[in-house]
């Protein structure tokens, strides 16, 4: 019996420009903890992480920002929230993010608004995508987009940061 793969998670496809309008802060720093927990009625795992920030590429944010997503570990549960973002202690991150409630934010665009800072073999810094392979991504005309590619983290710095005007105008529009 033959089967085709399915994903796990379809995402509609967020242009950088998408991003930056869903995001009050995009911030370069590294995650200093995370820790998982139960919601009130024990029926979801959730993780926090907290992010030290080093960059502040566009807005404003504390220096720590405690950011709140889908999934994790406890004892011997395990919840798998595939497209949402995961951290680990000591990883340098960009992140778009936007409040979710009192102090805590939220990475906008699920994974495609979390990039993970590497250093590549010739000592560049480099933005890494963190979309999962079961993740499909569709583009608003219905087809499949193109994941993002790594990119250098200065290039794509300088690129958030060309389109605040961008997405300033877009805001204004808005009724």
């Amino acid at each position: 019996m033959l089967t085709s793969p399915l994903s796990a998670s379809t995402f509609l496809e967020m242009s950088p420009t998408q991003l930056l309008a869903a995001s009050s802060v995009v911030v370069d720093g590294e995650v200093l903890e995370v820790h998982s927990f139960w919601n009130d009625d024990r029926t979801l795992i959730f993780s926090e992480a907290l992010i030290e920030v080093s960059d502040w590429v566009v807005g404003e944010s504390p220096t720590l920002v405690r950011v709140r997503t889908p999934g994790g570990v406890l004892g011997d549960y395990r919840i798998d929230a595939i497209g949402f973002p995961t951290f680990a202690r000591k990883e340098r991150v960009l992140l778009f993010l936007r409040p979710d409630g009192g102090d805590i934010m939220r990475v906008s665009g699920y994974r495609q608004g979390q990039f993970r800072i590497e250093v590549d073999g010739k000592g560049v810094e480099v933005a890494v995508p963190t979309l999962e392979k079961e993740v499909l991504l569709i583009g608003r005309d219905g087809r499949r987009a193109t994941p993002p590619e790594p990119v250098a983290l200065s290039t794509l710095k300088e690129s958030i940061r060309a389109l605040v005007p961008e997405t300033a105008t877009l805001e204004s529009k808005e009724p």
